[in-house]
């Protein structure tokens, strides 16, 4: 990939590090600089995992398929799947696990989706390595200009959801397990070994949920320049400036003007459309994801349900400690929704305001050759929108948590009712 050239850098880096990084690195703009370790430690965490079969090839100068990679991917998966596999046919048939044990098994469940993500992401490797080869990433994000507020905001999303979300499992589910069985000897180790299904079934997900931050930045960025665009050509339309500026003038600015635009129909065309490319590589993993949640979340609140409904009919013990655990616990898929629900809304709202953007441009005492970039590029977003909002990129938009949440409602209500009938009809 050209934006992988080069051999030299100014950092004190190690000489296998400096082959990999680009020539004008230092030059490089502030938000590839943030990008560019995000993408290195995203894909080593991938191959780590045993989902990716590729490497970067230093004197291919792309990424390429790599049979080393390939074998220990397999390794790792069938690792993965025979012990796992073979720890929960152990719980469950020694009776160790019960309906009551929401968290292991919302962890357990996860299984199913890491065995998933292995069998697709392993049967879609050459399209993903073609993917990634395809993708001019740095070189539209350098042509760019971002702010450092918005930069750092879209990087505060992502520490929220692949690091805190994460590490509030991990603390939550230390607690829960030295109060569940106290019996247990529970270190470190054995904490992540219950919590490695739910890091990589999240894994393809935080790779969309990160390819959703970079697009989101680079089309508010090229509204950017259309609103300044905007605003200039508006300016150059009205009386005072028509009598101050001459035809030829307003002609060739004009089509500078055009020239931009021209530039800018290209990286909006080659964000989006890769975005939504990059869709059809996560897609199973995500609606598996969202069904095990829903099926998750609604055994979780049945299950505090029934402690609260132990307490005050059968005048049983309420272990208020472990019911917050849960709740907590149970919070997090919740915010891991609600954040790509909101970056996948930002995005249509960002493609919606560049269409109002070029709606608001004055065309009329405007150049021929402007006036048809400006169509074009107008009638590009609109078709790229028709194709967005159909699909609502999965329906992630605002509208899917209340759904979720009514799904979660209507089971409970359910449960509750069935529960209620059966309790007082035993009465």
């Amino acid at each position: 990939m050209e934006y992988l050239k080069g051999q030299t850098t100014r950092w004190i880096l190690p000489d296998f590090l400096k082959r990999l990084l680009p020539r004008r690195f230092n030059r490089w703009k502030f938000q590839s600089k943030i990008v560019l370790p995000c993408l290195t430690i995203t894909i080593f965490l991938n191959t780590l995992y045993g989902i990716y079969w590729g490497r970067f090839s230093v004197k291919r100068q792309k990424f390429i398929f790599s049979k080393p990679v390939a074998v220990y991917s397999v390794l790792v998966g069938l690792t993965f799947a025979v012990y796992y596999v073979w720890q929960v046919y152990e719980e469950f048939t020694s009776g160790r696990i019960s309906s009551r044990d929401t968290i292991k098994i919302y962890c357990y469940m996860n299984v199913c989706i890491c065995l998933l993500n292995y069998v697709t992401q392993w049967g879609i490797t050459g399209s993903i390595i073609r993917f990634q080869n395809s993708v001019p990433l740095f070189r539209v994000s350098n042509a760019l200009d971002m702010s450092m507020m918005i930069v750092w905001r879209a990087v505060l999303d992502a520490v929220l959801k692949m690091i805190l979300c994460p590490l509030i499992v991990y603390v939550t589910l230390i607690l829960y397990q030295n109060r569940a069985h106290p019996e247990m000897e529970w270190t470190s180790k054995t904490s992540v070994k219950t919590m490695l299904p739910l890091i990589i079934s999240n894994q393809v997900n935080n790779c969309f949920f990160g390819g959703l931050v970079i697009s989101n930045l680079m089309i508010a960025a090229i509204n950017k320049r259309i609103r300044s665009i905007v605003r200039e050509v508006n300016m150059m339309q009205t009386p005072l400036q028509m009598e101050l500026q001459k035809p030829y003038y307003r002609m060739r600015r004009c089509c500078e003007l055009a020239d931009s635009l021209d530039k800018l129909v290209i990286k909006y065309v080659l964000t989006v459309s890769r975005s939504r490319g990059y869709l059809r590589f996560t897609d199973w993993s995500m609606v598996m994801s969202m069904v095990m949640n829903l099926i998750g979340i609604t055994l979780g609140f049945y299950n505090e349900y029934l402690a609260i409904a132990d307490y005050y009919i059968n005048e049983e013990p309420f272990d208020l400690h472990q019911a917050i655990v849960q709740l907590v616990f149970l919070a997090v898929p919740f915010m891991e929704l609600i954040l790509v629900s909101r970056i996948s809304s930002q995005m249509l709202q960002e493609n919606k305001k560049t269409g109002d953007l070029l709606q608001r441009i004055d065309l009329q005492y405007a150049d021929v050759r402007f006036r048809q970039v400006v169509n074009s590029f107008w009638l590009q977003v609109s078709t790229i929108e028709y194709k967005l909002m159909p699909l609502g990129l999965l329906e992630l938009n605002s509208s899917l948590v209340n759904t979720i949440f009514a799904a979660v409602t209507g089971f409970l209500l359910i449960l509750i009712q069935s529960d209620l009938t059966l309790r007082f009809s035993l009465k």
